[in-house]
């Protein structure tokens, strides 16, 4: 099993969500098996667990700081020789399954993407994204994002597609490859603000200077109030997790420069 498929299963064993339903499915064989005190601790656990998401900001605590850890772009920046999208926002099987471009709860990226692509039309693209489904790995995130530009009326032909990455880690080597980066040129970074500082140690890693261009935010600063969606209180949370224990990961195994890079 390689980095990739263990990153995928230790992912789904620590989200959140799985582990509620792991923990309620326990309770039911303790409770097949006539063990009526030990289900009653497991759901008690589950009931306390649901119950401080509901009063604390866990989600919220834990994105804030990933997601202020890069100031937004300078909109004075003149000199832009390229600017690299990295994938996540898309949604290849239900573009194939329909003929149209299909994008989740990220699409801000591919919006900030084609907003400084026109902003500086003479500046190199690439979009790094192939598949991160371990079933699906022919229906990539970069036919989406051709499909995208040209529903919207750019020119796809400016853009270098990079079709083979399954993580971050990846985007950059690949990327690399294909879009040749000169010493002393300005690269633009872009992906959800949250996932920035995994990126930026990646792209150092690897030797690509770059600049970040946060966007896609989720939480505002952490305040202490009822959340009004149990649900998205358990996402933020998942999203956090993995963030953090991805920094931690990929620091470890030498695929990032730094544990929490931080803005040059």
């Amino acid at each position: 099993m390689d980095f990739f498929q263990l990153s995928k299963t230790f992912s789904w064993l620590l989200d959140p969500l799985n582990s509620i339903f792991l923990l309620l499915l326990i309770t039911m064989v303790l409770l097949w098996r006539g063990k009526i005190l030990a289900a009653r601790r497991t759901l008690g656990f589950v009931i306390a667990v649901l119950l401080a998401v509901i009063v604390i900001p866990i989600g919220s605590l834990l994105l804030w700081p990933l997601e202020q850890r890069f100031p937004q772009l300078n909109p004075q920046l003149e000199k832009v020789d390229g600017i690299i999208m990295l994938g996540g926002a898309q949604r290849p099987l239900i573009t194939r399954a329909y003929g149209q471009a299909s994008v989740n709860g990220h699409a801000e990226r591919m919006t900030t993407f084609l907003m400084l692509a026109r902003r500086y039309p003479k500046a190199k693209l690439v979009f790094s994204g192939g598949s991160g489904d371990m079933r699906n790995q022919d229906v990539t995130e970069a036919a989406t994002v051709k499909l995208f530009l040209q529903e919207q009326g750019f020119d796809a032909n400016r853009v270098l597609y990079e079709d083979k990455s399954r993580n971050t880690y990846e985007n950059g080597v690949f990327s690399k490859k294909i879009a040749e980066p000169k010493t002393g040129e300005t690269w633009l970074l872009i992906t959800s603000a949250a996932d920035l500082p995994r990126a930026v140690g990646v792209f150092r890693r690897i030797a690509w200077p770059v600049v970040p261009v946060p966007c896609d935010y989720d939480v505002l600063e952490p305040r202490w109030r009822l959340t009004s969606s149990l649900l998205d209180a358990l996402l933020s949370i998942s999203h956090g997790l993995h963030e953090w224990i991805g920094l931690a990961v990929y620091y470890l195994t030498d695929k990032s420069d730094s544990f929490f890079p931080v803005a040059e």
